[in-house]
């Protein structure tokens, strides 16, 4: 059950960010010293605070945080939706780190005189800049730099490898029903967001091209109508569910008239990262390559 709700939870803020893509992230520039007491309100935004030396600093995080796993053992503050202001208040924090969709909250911290960093992390470029931000804000530039050095290396890497050679047609599935018998609605991947770009950089396109809707909900005919080469559903926490994933591939196989059926590249992405739009989400990026053109040799490709 975890899993539904930790995915249903992922789909909703996805859909939020999406929404609010135009927000304007705010920040305190008034603030001239690294702050010493942080508060992250995002997996995400944990796990890059962690990445950038930051973890002593921070004192509470959300229900949802828990990697690295010291951040288990954090105090909670609340959930992205409903984060707990009083507690938020009671720790003194002298920065609060969250997502620039929660916009009520930014404006509700600052109208307290609690300084905050807003930021976003819909697309990969967002995902980068927020890196910089953090590290800026908490004068742990050089960290970033560093981090954003191992990202960027490992992107051109797999860019070079791709190069020139023909793009299939990808579908990144991000929830659909695994109660049911048959497969029925599925929530996939737009043209708007950091699944679209990875799709890219590793050498394939999105097999949905529309770009109004940022996160399309396909019934199977419509899925049948893409016709993908290769099919990524993103199914994270796998040990943590009572869900049979063999079930899964089953509804999967059942649609027969599927390039990615028929070919056999239906494949499930069990890692808990894969929803997380923090470093580690870069992970992705090789994983992705090796199953979108598998013809390369990987494994004694010199990185």
């Amino acid at each position: 059950m975890r899993r539904f709700w930790s995915l249903l939870l992922f789909v909703i803020i996805f859909i939020i960010a999406l929404i609010g893509i135009n927000l304007q992230s705010t920040s305190d520039e008034t603030q001239s010293s690294a702050p010493q007491r942080i508060i992250t309100l995002a997996p995400s935004i944990t796990e890059t605070a962690f990445a950038l030396g930051l973890g002593e600093k921070v004192i509470a995080v959300t229900d949802y945080c828990d990697f690295p796993p010291v951040a288990q053992h954090l105090p909670k503050v609340g959930g992205f939706i409903d984060p707990n202001l009083e507690a938020i208040v009671a720790f003194q924090p002298d920065l609060v780190i969250l997502l620039a969709n929660q916009q009520q909250t930014v404006e509700q911290l600052q109208r307290l005189n609690i300084p905050v960093l807003a930021v976003r992390t819909t697309t990969l470029t967002d995902i980068k800049q927020t890196i910089i931000s953090i590290g800026q804000r908490t004068e742990h530039n050089e960290q970033a730099q560093q981090l954003l050095k191992r990202i960027n290396q490992k992107i051109t890497w797999i860019q070079q490898q791709v190069v020139g050679l023909e793009r299939p047609k990808v579908l990144i599935a991000m929830g659909h029903s695994i109660g049911s018998e048959h497969m029925k609605n599925v929530f996939i991947a737009g043209q708007n967001d950091f699944y679209n770009d990875l799709i890219t950089l590793a050498g394939g396109q999105n097999a949905y091209q529309d770009s109004h809707l940022n996160v399309p909900s396909l019934s199977i005919e419509g899925i049948l109508q893409l016709d993908p080469h290769v099919i990524l559903d993103i199914f994270p926490e796998a040990s943590d569910h009572h869900a049979d994933l063999n079930q899964v591939l089953k509804q999967w196989h059942e649609l027969t008239y599927i390039d990615a059926v028929k070919h056999n590249r239906v494949h499930i992405i069990e890692q808990d990262y894969a929803t997380i739009p923090g470093p580690r989400i870069f992970l992705l990026l090789e994983q992705f390559a090796r199953l979108i053109h598998p013809e390369l040799d990987w494994d004694n490709i010199s990185s």
